[in-house]
């Protein structure tokens, strides 16, 4: 049995205070992470604590690596709790460069603003240069920083949002997290890494629209670049799972408006009227066999109107209504034929009925195309953390958009989903944060959703362990960094909420029980 640390507590802005102390397991062992105080300067006894061992360029300890994340957890949420909008992120910008300097302790001139209020961050080492010897000497990763435009409703959770109608509903706050725990661990052992490599860490403002990855790229964001990466949790795929493919990953989505105008009048009189609202539903119901008759079965297609727009009272047949929805398809051929049936269809059921419309569409982001060798790689070392039968192609590719397809066309690189599906509440995500223990694992863009902070070990532990192979390099032993730490989750029924009682705990990728524990 193993008990926690006392609990530090984590101010929120409206006031409340949550202790946060979480259980994680590595190499079949299970140990607790202290989360520290808010707001995260040297007061905090943690957070100064850690700042000052990461700097430190000996051998890394477990207790070190789980009091890490601990801290990224409390990063998470503090980012959580202020979330901001597309190129509106100044908070976020100002906290992410605050915690790379005086944290990840990366030099100030290694930082530059672009696009904004997105980031550059370049890692870049000391040791004698390689020349010539490998063709892979930058590597990027990704990390979106935008919030919704949408209204939380997670009520209970202490760290809920703070700026009425803007969220982090779809996780971005945690792909941060992650992003500055590899910054701690890259920088901690820059002096090893050879002074013609660079390690890039993007910050990419407005991934929710417009779109801030074409102009960080404007600004040269890919200059040098050999690979790309980034990655997005999924909550529908199980915790320690990984999705990925090559070819198409994520789609293309456009957005259309159509305005039906047709001749208003008493409800009681619709023979002297021209009925919009009768055209539009004839609309709805006919683009609906655009995908079924006019897209070839073996393609992936969505056409979806998702709002109605007409009329003022109920007795009154109205002059005009407008509908608004998106596409989706994966090349350009389908694109094609999909907006010509859209205009055919929108233009003869108006004449039909005596009406007339407005037709725009815009097309957005460009399909996420992962290149094969890159997205052989994440695959392949993927397999090796997690086992084989828990990575996959999954339901790839999916339908959902990613302004990430841009770096892609700059340089090679892989896109890949990491699962948050869990039963129940628990490990780093269990303590403070006013959940039932039953996860509802709803999908991102939800007014529920709140990022698993389950994922961040793993993601942060598989980020090194990327760059080490693309780079060819070794910055942590496996008695430093556990190969598949994070890739397990606590059992449920383990420790207590507060951090007490028995604890078991299996292997990283085995049901080994263990009856020893460790405590950091």
């Amino acid at each position: 049995a193993t008990r926690s640390r006392a609990p530090l507590f984590l101010p929120h802005a409206e006031g409340r205070a949550l202790p946060l102390v979480a259980i994680t397991r590595a190499q079949g062992l299970m140990f607790c992470h202290r989360v520290p105080e808010f707001p995260l300067d040297k007061d905090s006894e943690l957070f100064a604590s850690v700042a000052a061992r990461v700097a430190d360029a000996r051998a890394l300890s477990l207790p070190e690596l789980h009091d890490l994340f601990s801290v990224l957890t409390s990063i998470r949420r503090d980012i959580h709790a202020h979330p901001e909008p597309g190129f509106e992120e100044a908070r976020t910008h100002a906290t992410l460069r605050r915690l790379l300097t005086s944290f990840a302790h990366v030099p100030d001139a290694a930082i530059r603003t672009v696009a904004k209020t997105g980031l550059v961050v370049d890692i870049t080492g000391a040791a004698e240069p390689r020349g010539d010897a490998h063709k892979v000497r930058t590597v990027a990763i990704r990390a979106d920083m935008d919030a919704l435009r949408m209204t939380e409703k997670n009520l209970a959770l202490p760290y809920r949002s703070t700026h009425q109608g803007v969220a982090h509903l779809c996780g971005h706050d945690g792909h941060m997290a992650s992003l500055i725990g590899l910054a701690v661990l890259v920088q901690r052992r820059a002096a090893q890494l050879p002074s013609d490599v660079v390690v890039r860490l993007l910050f990419q403002p407005a991934e929710e629209g417009p779109g801030g990855a074409l102009p960080m790229i404007a600004e040269g964001c890919m200059a040098g670049v050999d690979e790309v990466y980034g990655y997005h949790n999924w909550p529908s795929v199980p915790l320690g799972h990984m999705w990925v493919t090559e070819g198409p990953m994520m789609g293309h989505p456009a957005e259309f408006t159509i305005k039906i105008k047709g001749r208003g009048g008493h409800g009681s009189q619709p023979q002297v009227a021209v009925d919009p609202v009768l055209v539009s539903a004839h609309v709805i119901i006919a683009l609906q066999s655009i995908v079924s008759r006019s897209v070839h079965p073996r393609e992936q297609a969505v056409v979806s109107v998702t709002t109605v727009h007409g009329g003022e009272v109920a007795n009154v047949i109205p002059d005009e209504l407008t509908l608004t929805g998106t596409t989706r398809d994966l090349n350009a051929e389908v694109y094609a034929v999909i907006e010509a049936r859209m205009r055919t269809i929108v233009a003869s059921i108006c004449e039909a009925f005596g009406a007339s419309a407005e037709f725009s569409i815009r097309p957005s982001y460009a399909v996420v195309e992962n290149h094969a060798e890159q997205a052989a790689a994440v695959r392949a070392l993927g397999a090796r953390l997690l086992g084989e039968e828990r990575v996959s192609k999954g339901d790839l590719p999916i339908l959902g958009a990613e302004d990430f397809s841009y770096f892609l066309h700059e340089a090679p690189g892989a896109f890949f989903l990491l699962g948050g599906k869990e039963a129940a509440v628990q490990g780093l995500a269990a303590y403070g944060n006013g959940q039932a223990a039953e996860r509802s694992n709803c999908m991102c863009h939800n007014t529920a959703f709140d990022f698993n902070d389950n994922i961040i070990p793993f993601a942060v532990c598989f980020w090194v362990r990327l760059l080490e192979e693309r780079l060819a390099l070794r910055l942590y032993t496996e008695e430093e960094l556990p190969m598949g730490y994070g890739a397990e989750p606590p059992q449920p029924g383990g420790a207590g909420a507060d951090g007490s009682g028995p604890v078991r705990a299996t292997g990283a990728r085995g049901d080994v029980q263990h009856k020893k524990a460790r405590k950091s």
